[in-house]
């Protein structure tokens, strides 16, 4: 399909595509860029997560609840929010409005670095923009849309621990 890029056979989901590596002739840099601030900004779901191959989580940490939300403000603040049902309706409305506990910054190439309000740890991730439909082969819709994000989270030791793939749901406030 024109104007899609098809993911290898295997890959049910561009998560899965990264994280095991191309099998098809496209490299991620052919269809994604570093993050700018400017794409960060706004409301935002996690479509799909998925552990990088060897991370050690606590998969039953909240922050691996099926239903996140990021919301990123102009100010460098961000509210993160997991939960293990849908929100009501008026509460998804609410979400940009959300209080912001968590601080952020950009950093070259990317890296988005953000920090708890009162914690010593700050955590990264490479953050990348979709910038072509990324597709699945097996299916008929795209996996990933132009305007999407990839956050690929590290762990202490710099290496991947899991990859969100999130779609915004409001613009910047």
């Amino acid at each position: 399909m024109r104007g899609h890029v098809a993911v290898g056979a295997g890959a049910a989901l561009a998560l899965a595509f990264l994280t095991a590596g191309p099998a098809s002739a496209q490299k991620p840099g052919e269809f994604m860029r570093p993050c700018r601030r400017s794409d960060l900004l706004g409301v935002w779901r996690v479509l799909r997560f998925g552990f990088a191959t060897g991370a050690t989580v606590d998969r039953a940490h909240p922050d691996y609840q099926p239903h996140q939300r990021y919301v990123f403000h102009s100010n460098a603040t961000m509210a993160y929010l997991a939960s293990p049902t849908p929100w009501p309706i008026e509460e998804e409305r609410a979400l940009a409005t959300t209080p912001a506990s968590v601080t952020w910054a950009l950093e070259a190439g990317g890296r988005l670095v953000r920090q708890v309000e009162g914690a010593a740890r700050v955590e990264a991730s490479e953050c990348r923009v979709v910038t072509q439909a990324v597709k699945d082969p097996r299916g008929s819709q795209p996996t990933a849309q132009p305007g999407d994000l990839l956050l690929t989270d590290q762990g202490n030791d710099n290496r991947p621990t899991t990859r969100r793939l999130l779609r915004r749901l409001s613009s910047a406030e």
